[in-house]
């Protein structure tokens, strides 16, 4: 699996290989530019992340009476301490914390298992997504639980860990490094850069087309009725 030192090595050597920040292609990246990267490199993720589902997770929560817009924010997680909100309704656990990494909201199951509608007027039986981390319930059923499928982002890279590992797939790595070098490049504030950057930043869109093109990544989703049976709702 790919780390931060790989990102800084195969920048150094590649994309930022003609750079001083790159000690001149010696496959590392100095110290002083090391957190530039890592900012653009998390935006690079987010943005892959929300492109492609590389990743979903799931969570409880158990509706309260009155309650109709249910914010998917660690503040409201039983775990969360100090309690800061009147509701916790998100029941994660202290060795597995919800960690505020929602993109978007594919499902939500009844405690039965069963789907319900999502962002269907139509419905009566429909539940809403306002927001892209917001749960809105008409009708919420006090103490009653629904699980939330969802499109979860990349764990934030700590510039302080190089070891970190990035998990992505092989197909988007380029993609990635063609994102930091646009990001980079643009900073820079000169004609040529501003060119380079613009170069970066095509490259970076041609090989995420390149990967939706060949149906290499998953770009939907795929959902199922079982989120229930994870923690003993079954």
């Amino acid at each position: 699996m790919n780390t931060i030192e790989s990102l800084y090595r195969d920048l150094s050597y590649g994309e930022f290989s003609n750079l001083a920040l790159s000690n001149d292609g010696g496959g590392t990246i100095q110290e002083a530019a090391q957190p530039k990267i890592i900012l653009a490199a998390n935006e690079g993720l987010l943005r892959l992340y929300s492109k492609f589902v590389l990743k979903e997770r799931d969570l409880l929560i158990r509706m309260v009476s009155g309650v109709i817009h249910y914010h998917l924010l660690s503040r409201f997680a039983t775990s969360h301490q100090p309690k800061v909100e009147q509701h916790t309704y998100i029941q994660d656990m202290l060795h597995e914390p919800f960690e505020d990494d929602v993109i978007r909201i594919m499902a939500v199951y009844n405690s039965a298992g069963i789907e319900l509608p999502l962002n269907d007027l139509e419905s009566p039986m429909s539940v809403f997504s306002p927001q892209a981390n917001v749960l809105q319930v008409p009708q919420p059923t006090h103490g009653v639980p629904l699980s939330i499928l969802y499109q979860a982002r990349h764990v934030k890279l700590d510039p302080t860990k190089p070891e970190q590992p990035i998990e992505l797939p092989d197909v988007l790595w380029g993609a990635l490094t063609a994102f930091i070098a646009y990001k980079v490049f643009s900073q820079m504030n000169t004609a040529e850069s501003t060119a380079k950057a613009q170069e970066h930043y095509s490259n970076y869109e041609l090989l995420c087309q390149d990967v939706i093109d060949r149906d290499l990544v998953c770009t939907s989703g795929v959902t199922t009725n079982t989120r229930f049976d994870k923690r003993g709702w079954a």
